[in-house]
């Protein structure tokens, strides 16, 4: 049988679909052992723990916190064993080892696998026997050790998290993934069953950059992402490109979650066209057996969009392909209670309302001609409408299964007076900061078009990330007018501050500001450029030692001065507006100087195009 990710393959022969039944891959033994006697474990951290006998066919439930690493081993074991990883409260398997190529175990029959883990709960850790090829996940009565290592997460101002896959669930042999930071030495990381994954602490400022050694075999299995608070700063695709891959200043403020996975699922209300150049699966496995329906290979190679209706009736539409040659698939979930979003009910619990996984290339959709709900690959691609009622929202899925990247156009075809919603909660701030006042932070902004806005509330952080509620001021009323507001944070943290608004209407709606940063009450000698990677333009937070004149200098890679400039600085905390529309894209090194040359500080940054 061919290789394959799990599910269902689809052959072709003289136009005649063949269907391959789904089957176990080695990564996905099945979740259905039974607890070893004693209760679940809490293991030392830092430090290893040892459990005496788990025997073939069942699991020690291991209690974990979200951010350590924990590796576990079974090396002492007389017979061969499998190891497979499950969030004790449910969904898909998270890592699996057969035969340990790395850690304690090199080159045994015994299994081996590390995992940082991603959520503070239970996790499954079952041992099964490798009998064969067809039994490959057997049980016995012998028991084998498990050795359990866990250490806490690295220091820093962020974490970020190296995720490793193969698809296949065989490691990737010689291939790796070399991490180097402010031109350090750099670590290897490989894989050596399904799924690796380590934590790195990282600093505002770090140079990090990541490069892949692809030696081994059966690179289209292969793929990696560097990920920070869940949204992807770099994902590799698959097969990965060998070579220095991605360089990055660290900056502590999460991407956004990109549309290959359901929470950065775009909002569509009418008909247009896409070209979307994916060419990777997302960075979270929203799909599973459970909920994935008739998409029996579980993602491929697509993006996920919502829509909700603005008034009921019935909803078709039709995924045309730009290239007709292009086998597409999707899927539908809801109806979900209006005011949802992505972020509430991704990713999909249940199996969907409707679910193409036709093998014919073309056009595919829902019609007013197709009576069934959910098609096999010896479907016609096309399956039935959907009734809606105002505000509901619904998921929508589309995969293009020949991995050939996303161009298509989705085309809309609505009944019995329904509509979609296309109206967004609007934006009505016109400027937002935040400034050092005699120990404390005033927090000022202009707002414009209140008609619908109920209050604005006021949000901090430290790392960019994770937020939390300062206070809030009510809108002055239904205006048009700019209006002027002004908060005080009485206690700002040493530090980097971030601050935004969240601008509620009357129905209880949320939007986000962009946030804005400042540096408060730190004596730290480096300055801090924020953004990083910046793009036009950015701000400088600095501790200017006595009142003076700032000379600014920037160095490209090669170490050649371009650019000057001068500017009349206070002492204490400051900071001031970069203007660099002029710089090339790459990594450039920014140097604070006085009149006469002395170093103040300096700090490496990332110019966008």
């Amino acid at each position: 049988m061919p290789r394959s990710t799990g599910g269902f393959l689809r052959a072709f022969s003289m136009g005649v679909a063949t269907i391959c039944v789904p089957f176990l891959t080695r990564g996905q033994c099945g979740n259905n052992n039974v607890a070893i006697a004693g209760g679940s474990i809490s293991p030392s951290c830092p430090g290893t723990t040892n459990v005496p006998c788990v025997q073939g066919g069942q699991y020690a439930l291991v209690n974990v916190v979200a951010g350590s690493t924990y590796t576990f081993s079974s090396c002492g074991a007389t017979w061969d064993t499998n190891m497979t990883l499950f969030n004790n409260a449910g969904g898909a398997a998270i890592a699996y080892n057969d035969d340990a190529a790395a850690g304690p175990c090199n080159g045994s029959l015994q299994s081996y696998v590390s995992w940082t883990a991603t959520f503070t709960g239970q996790l499954r850790v079952l041992l099964d026997q490798y009998v064969s090829i067809f039994t490959p996940c057997g049980s016995n009565t012998t028991c084998a050790p498990l050795a359990i290592t866990c250490t806490p997460p690295p220091s820093g101002d962020c974490l970020y998290t190296l995720n490793l896959n193969d698809s296949f669930g065989d490691g990737w042999g010689t291939s790796y993934v070399s991490v180097s930071i402010n031109g350090a030495p750099a670590q290897n990381y490989t894989v050596t069953g399904t799924t690796f994954q380590v934590t790195l602490g990282v600093n505002i400022g770090d140079q990090v950059v990541l490069s892949y050694n692809n030696s081994g075999t059966y690179q289209g299995e292969n793929s990696y992402s560097l990920t920070l608070g869940g949204g992807a700063l770099y994902n590799s695709g698959s097969p990965p490109a060998a070579g220095i891959s991605f360089t990055n200043t660290v900056s502590c403020q999460a991407p956004p979650s990109p549309p290959e996975d359901c929470v950065g699922s775009i909002t569509i209300c009418n008909n247009q066209s896409f070209n979307n150049n994916t060419n990777n699966t997302g960075n979270v496995a929203d799909l599973t057996l459970t909920s994935a329906g008739c998409l029996g290979a579980l993602e491929r190679q697509g993006t996920w969009y919502n829509f909700t209706p603005s008034a009921g009736g019935t909803v078709a539409f039709n995924i045309n392909p730009a290239d007709p040659a292009d086998d597409y698939d999707f899927a539908i979930w809801g109806p979900f209670p209006p005011g949802s979003t992505p972020t509430s009910i991704c990713p999909p619990l249940g199996a969907p309302l409707r679910c193409s996984f036709a093998a014919p290339p073309g056009q595919t959709g829902l019609n007013y001609t197709a009576t069934d709900f959910s098609e096999s690959p010896l479907g016609d691609k096309w399956v039935q409408y959907i009734n809606v009622t105002v505000g509901q929202v619904y998921l929508l899925y589309i995969s293009n299964y020949s991995q050939s990247g996303l161009a298509f156009s989705l085309g809309w075809d609505l009944g019995s007076g329904a509509s979609l919603d296309c109206t967004v909660l609007p934006i009505d701030v016109l400027s937002l900061q935040a400034k050092v006042n005699n120990g404390r932070v005033d927090v000022t902004w202009t707002a414009a078009n209140e008609v619908q806005t109920d209050h604005y509330q006021v949000e901090r952080s430290a790392d960019g990330l994770a937020y939390h509620t300062l206070g809030h001021l009510n809108s002055l009323g239904n205006t048009t007018s700019p209006t002027d507001y002004h908060f005080v944070d009485e206690f700002p943290e040493t530090g980097i501050n971030y601050y935004r608004l969240l601008q509620v209407d009357h129905t209880g709606q949320t939007v986000a500001t962009a946030p804005v940063a400042l540096l408060f009450g730190s004596n730290a000698a480096t300055p801090v450029l924020v953004p990083n990677p910046v793009g036009e333009s950015g701000v400088v937070f600095l501790d200017w030692a006595a009142d003076g004149t700032c000379v600014v200098t920037i160095s490209d890679a090669r170490g050649r001065e371009v650019h000057s400039s001068t500017r009349p600085l206070a002492a204490g905390a400051q900071q001031f507006r970069l203007d660099l529309p002029d710089l090339d894209q790459g990594a450039y090194l920014l140097r604070l100087l006085t009149t006469d040359g002395c170093p103040q500080g300096q700090t490496r940054f990332v110019k966008l195009r």
